[in-house]
């Protein structure tokens, strides 16, 4: 295995490195896609060989031509009476009442009426206006936002009701926890600007929602006041076609993915062992659901005895995956590590692109006010977030890919900056802060309100900040897993994951075991450690903590990837606990 000289390094942090062709691969050649329908039997025509097509990611941007940043649109809702039948006694009350992912099923669903007007009401000649009957369904969305007071909404319109905004699905996210509320919107619109990279249209909107299952009821009754939404387009066929994408393609929106294998969850419809609410807890599938190419490639990434750089050019995009990792980087969204992202891949080629899902973590949120900042983890910056993704583990033991990623970092730097950001800030800002500031939505604001231009001025200024994190990070070793604790004859086997330092660095482990979380007397303190595991005697009966620290030759330090959680919430990082009964 090759290394950095610390030399190499250092010149390698400090140089000003623009062009992104400098750590590419040689660029495929795009044959013409001439997009192939379903036979008449309905099933896609069969895969080309793999090499045939080798598509870039280029999308239709003209797509966006009708978004407007800096415009609301006033949606009006009626939940129809119809939803309280002696089967499904369903109210608008109880659907809001819904905390948890197991009551949020498709059987909550709701009918309602659609519509879009002005701020006096449904407003004749826009989507809807002459509706009197349910035009659309609708359901909570979302996982932890399930327990926040503000629900998300997932709204789904009914076939004959036509298209608004051209979509059929109408995401209205809330961002309950994002303070400033625009995070979301912000990630997109730089997405626009980003080569290799597709975005989402994004809509604010003012939503009013009249309840007709409410006791008392009066269909003449006004509005109520919902306040500010982002509508978020659905990924999904119809999100394909519109952005010039090969509808047929393969779509997955992950939901607990680090490219490992999961052959008791991942497999083929025609598997008999086949569930597809157990291969949904990995991935969603969101395309064609022909699943043979994924698990080809899958198998591939986990193929220790092949070479990975070729399994990367046989099933990736390079110029994609560096975007996303350094967009992800440099908005500090570390909530993409296994979920939140989407794969895509064309239906004659073998290779996948990362499209971006869900922002509204970044830009610093872990930081934001209201939030506990202890919570995050040593380890979530640049690549050691992702380091417990099979992916990226193998990708960037090269370190001729570590420097192609700090070329992506630099190059992306000229377009997602502060000036840029003050520049759309400054277009959403009047539009937010107007809702914000008032009922219902400065109700729930998870901040004071006299903090709100305080935290904009710190989301323009992190893109900076996180390129020169992210280069610090590159010198800290690898976070690892510490491993269930075991007996052996007698004795207490402590075993934990080997950590990896990009330079080369000599590693050293310290290993303390103790009654209480915060290590204050410690009952084992070793280290210097150079092995992966120790064996013990027993320190008798009870509940016992233990930690691994990584240290390289330099200095740098870093933690396991295990979190401990006490009673109270408080977050302990890297250390689990154990049993001796």
């Amino acid at each position: 295995m090759k290394f950095l000289s610390k030399n190499a390094f250092v010149a390698l942090l400090m140089s000003v490195v623009v062009t992104a062709a400098t750590g590419c691969a040689p660029t495929d050649v795009a044959r013409p896609a001439g997009e192939r329908g379903p036979d008449a039997k309905g099933a896609a025509p069969a895969p080309a060989e793999a090499t045939d097509y080798s598509p870039k990611l280029v999308e239709n941007r003209l797509v966006y031509e009708q978004d407007k940043p800096d415009t609301v649109v006033h949606l009006y809702m009626t939940i129809t009476r119809d939803n309280v039948t002696a089967e499904k006694p369903m109210t608008w009350a109880e659907l809001n009442r819904i905390t948890n992912a197991t009551e949020n099923n498709d059987s909550r669903k709701m009918n309602v009426i659609i519509q879009e007007g002005t701020e006096q009401g449904p407003e004749n000649g826009l989507f809807g206006y002459e509706e009197s009957h349910p035009n659309a369904s609708i359901k909570i969305r979302g996982k932890s936002t399930l327990k926040a007071p503000q629900k998300a909404y997932k709204i789904e319109l009914f076939e004959n009701a036509g298209y608004w905004l051209d979509q059929r699905t109408i995401n209205l996210i809330k961002h309950s926890y994002d303070f400033t509320r625009l995070r979301n919107k912000l990630s997109f619109d730089y997405m626009k600007m980003i080569p290799h990279m597709t975005s989402l249209r994004t809509q604010f909107v003012h939503l009013h929602v009249k309840d007709l299952t409410a006791p008392n009821a009066n269909a003449n009754a006004a509005f109520e006041d919902y306040g500010l939404y982002t509508q978020i387009e659905q990924p999904n066929k119809s999100f394909l076609r519109m952005h010039g994408l090969d509808r047929y393609g393969n779509l997955y929106k992950a939901s607990n993915f680090e490219f490992f294998r999961y052959p008791d969850k991942l497999k083929t419809k025609d598997d008999p062992a086949f569930d597809k609410a157990m291969f949904e807890t990995v991935l969603e599938s969101k395309g064609w659901d022909d699943h043979s190419k994924l698990l080809r490639m899958l198998d591939d990434v986990n193929d220790l005895s092949k070479d990975f750089d070729e399994v990367f050019e046989q099933h990736f995009d390079r110029d994609n995956f560096l975007t996303w990792m350094a967009v992800n980087i440099l908005m500090d969204n570390i909530d993409t590590n296994s979920q939140n992202f989407l794969l895509y891949s064309p239906l004659n080629s073998e290779k996948w692109f990362f499209l971006p899902w869900d922002y509204d973590g970044a830009w610093g949120f872990f930081e934001s006010p209201m939030q506990d900042h202890g919570r995050r983890s040593p380890w979530m910056r640049g690549i050691h977030n992702y380091w417990g993704s099979e992916l990226q583990n193998r990708f960037f033991k090269n370190p001729r890919n570590v420097e192609q990623l700090v070329a992506k970092v630099r190059e992306l730097s000229a377009i997602i900056n502060p000036e840029q950001s003050r520049s759309m800030i400054e277009k959403y800002k009047p539009i937010v802060y107007s809702y914000v500031s008032r009922e219902p939505d400065i109700r729930y604001l998870p901040g004071p309100l006299a903090d709100y231009d305080k935290e904009l001025e710190r989301i323009i200024q992190l893109p900076v900040e996180n390129e020169r994190k992210f280069q610090e990070s590159l010198q800290v070793p690898m976070p690892f897993y510490l491993d269930q604790v075991r007996k052996e004859n007698g004795k207490l086997v402590f075993h934990w994951g080997t950590s990896y330092d990009l330079q080369g660095d000599e590693l050293t482990y310290h290993v303390q075991i103790a009654k209480e979380p915060s290590f204050a007397h410690p009952l084992y303190d070793k280290k210097g450690l150079k092995e992966t595991s120790i064996s013990l005697d027993e320190f008798g009966k009870g509940r016992f903590f233990w930690r691994v620290t990584v240290t390289d030759a330099k200095g740098h330090e870093m933690t396991a990837f295990d979190d401990y959680y006490d009673e109270d919430g408080n977050v302990y990082h890297g250390m689990r606990e154990f049993y001796i009964d």
